[in-house]
Parts: C-alpha cells; sequence; structure tokens
C-alpha cells in the first residue's frame, strides 16, 4: 500500500486542532516529504506552534504521535510561539522557507529575516558543521557513519549561500545541483551520495574530510560576498 503524506497530514492535523483548539497557531510539513524527495525509510517532520508549550502540552502531543498510523515515522518539532520567534536567524530562515503550512500562516509569527541575518546564519551553519567535522576525524571509531550524518548540512548551508546571492531559495537538493558551479557542486553531491560513504576507503575518507573542512573554511573566514 502506497503511503500518502497528504492523507496523513490531514489525518494529524485534524487530531492536533481537536486537542489544542485555539492555542494551535502553526503547523507545518518539513523535510524529504515536503521536498517530494522521499523513500520508505523518511521521517516526518512536522512542526506544531502553540501560544505557550507546558509538559502536559507534550504529554497530549506524544499522545496524538502514538494514535498515528506510521508513527514511528513521525519527527519534527513542537514549540512555543515566545521560543520560536527568540530561534537563532539560521533556524528561522530555514523554518520560513522550508516549511509547507498545513494549518495556518508563519507570517505572524517569524519575524523578518534580513540579508545580514542570512550571512549570519550561513557562516555559523559553516562553523558547526566545521567542528563537527574536525571533531569527528579526531575521536569518532566510526568515522564513515559519522560523515554520512554530517554530509545532510551541506545541504542546508548551500541553500543560504546561493539565497544571499541570488535571492531565490531553493527546495531540493537536485534543481540546487543545476544551478551551482563546480566547487559547490561537487560538495553538494557528497551530500547527495552520502549513502556511498561506507564504501569510502581510507584515502578517500580522508579526501572528503579534507574537502569539506577547506570548505567551510572558506565559507568561515570570507569577507562579506567575496566567497559566494
Amino acid at each position: 500500500m502506497t503511503f500518502d503524506i497528504n492523507s496523513w497530514c490531514e489525518l494529524f492535523a485534524g487530531k492536533v486542532q481537536k486537542t489544542f483548539g485555539e492555542k494551535l497557531l502553526f503547523i507545518g510539513l518539513q523535510g524529504s516529504y515536503k521536498r517530494e524527495e522521499a523513500n520508505d525509510d523518511s521521517d516526518i517532520d512536522m512542526v506544531v506552534i502553540l501560544k505557550n508549550l507546558t509538559i502536559t502540552d507534550l504529554d497530549k502531543y506524544k499522545s496524538i504521535i502514538n494514535s498515528m498510523p506510521n508513527k514511528e515515522k513521525a519527527c519534527g518539532f513542537i514549540g512555543g510561539e515566545n521560543e520560536v520567534r527568540n530561534w537563532t536567524k539560521s533556524e528561522l530562515f530555514h523554518l520560513l522557507y522550508d516549511t509547507k503550512a498545513v494549518y495556518k500562516s508563519l507570517e505572524n509569527i517569524v519575524p523578518h529575516i534580513t540579508q545580514e541575518d542570512i550571512k549570519y546564519a550561513l557562516k555559523a551553519e559553516a562553523t558547526s558543521l566545521y567542528h563537527a567535522l574536525c571533531h569527528s576525524y579526531l575521536y569518532d571509531e566510526d568515522r564513515k557513519s559519522s560523515l554520512e550524518i554530517l554530509a545532510k548540512q551541506i545541504f542546508f548551508i548551500l541553500q543560504c549561500k546561493y539565497f544571499l546571492k541570488n535571492n531565490e531559495y531553493i527546495p531540493t537538493k537536485n534543481e540546487l545541483l543545476k544551478n551551482l558551479y563546480e566547487a559547490d557542486k561537487k560538495i553538494l553531491e557528497l551530500c547527495i551520495n552520502r549513502h556511498n560513504i561506507h564504501n569510502f576507503d581510507e584515502t578517500q575518507l580522508k579526501e572528503a574530510y579534507n574537502s569539506l573542512i577547506s570548505w567551510c573554511s572558506r565559507l568561515i573566514t570570507s569577507q562579506e560576498n567575496e566567497a559566494l
């Protein structure tokens, strides 16, 4: 039986609305199902925003998830309005552009995001990945699995970078790949084909770490738009 994400979201939204009523501000879909890139192993990344969030709300939300078909695929987050408004600009940038509304809109929740905010988000994400890569290379026993997980972040960084240069948010990996120049294209290809990392020999693994660390370094140390 084919999994229908639209039917699942409709059932989920109905349960959440019934449970939280006027306290509910927004429901959205993110991730691979939103980008229409999902496979059988993909999670369902739902976003739920309430006026405020209590531990009792989390218990209610957990009951909703447990009542859903394919509950093992459910993922994502639930949060309060004030907390979401005060998230880092990096998180808000992706929340705004990578979320498909299922119930209501983010328009009155997410504050205005400027070009300076996105520049900061780009460097913050590159810095986070840089630190994680160095730590992984030094300390992780299973570096192949670690690099496979870390490579997922490449896509989100390149979305930021492309948006800064072109004022366009590209939602899918394959579409973004078509619009990149050679250096960034190779980096994104590593992200897209990250499941092949477990087949790398030690030389290939070292080269992949080196390429990613050097790429992050250029993004972190660039001044204004010189690296874009």
